[in-house]
């Protein structure tokens, strides 16, 4: 069961143990969350307006991003519930979890990082496991599609392995049914750049009461997006393109 990394895979800084210290590294970076904002191809204009070619490399040059309240106070109850929604996944499907916050590069790009909310992996991994554990249930009562957590727990079972986790904190309705395209682009290239089968993207949120429209009811969503191996050659593409804006705008690199 593989639960190491590639040597060619590297870790360059961490969010949690120096935030500072990984904001000032990503600049030299297209990260994975900007990927499907610097692609531009199908990107709704909404989303384009405050992450296009222009805005991330002018991001890359010190120009700190402003957000609204509203944005700054969503990131913020985000941030600090990613560790609580990754156990809670963890303990929901009956699989072991560990947080990370790491930046990650692969030696295949010189320009494209990923950052990482965490690892799981089945709950009997070698290398985390508890041998005074008993095997975990699944708890499928914390999501309403009460067939969401016995699938994943037979899927991670059946896989095996390291796979990435990757949290949201979401009110949004388009969650309840499928992973917005552009949290696909980010989780595509995660698996890239570590060279991983899968990861699964995981959202505590709301969902409208079916029956009952005025009220909002709790939900737990999780996907599994896995590894598509034609991604690379996009993102060759991208490293050079990313490559020549940055240094023809001074940047750093």
């Amino acid at each position: 069961m593989m639960l190491q990394l590639p040597d060619r895979v590297r870790k360059i800084a961490d969010a949690k143990a120096n935030f500072d210290h990984w904001k000032e590294t990503r600049r030299s970076f297209l990260t994975s969350s900007e990927v499907f904002g610097w692609r531009e191809i199908d990107v709704p204009s909404w989303y384009s307006e405050d992450n296009n070619k222009y805005t991330i490399i002018e991001g890359k040059l010190g120009a700190e991003k402003e957000f609204d309240d509203y944005s700054v106070t969503s990131m913020a109850h985000g941030s600090f519930d990613e560790q609580n929604i990754q156990e809670k996944f963890g303990y929901a499907v009956g699989c072991l979890v560990k947080p990370d916050n790491g930046l990650y590069v692969n030696d295949r790009w010189d320009f494209i990082a990923a950052s990482i909310d965490g690892f799981g992996a089945p709950w009997d991994a070698d290398a985390w496991h508890d041998p005074s554990l008993e095997e975990p249930e699944v708890h499928a009562e914390f999501s309403q599609d009460r067939t969401l957590f016995p699938y994943l727990r037979s899927y991670i079972d059946d896989n095996g392995g390291l796979f990435i986790t990757e949290v949201k904190k979401s009110t949004s309705s388009k969650f309840q049914e499928m992973v917005p395209e552009y949290y696909v682009d980010q989780v595509k290239t995660q698996l890239a750049v570590l060279e991983l089968d899968y990861g699964i993207i995981m959202a505590e949120t709301i969902m409208r009461h079916p029956k009952q429209k005025w009220r909002q009811v709790w939900d737990f969503r999780a996907y599994v997006i896995e590894r598509d191996p034609a991604w690379d050659k996009v993102l060759d593409e991208e490293n050079e393109k990313f490559a020549e804006a940055l240094a023809a705008a001074g940047g750093p690199g």
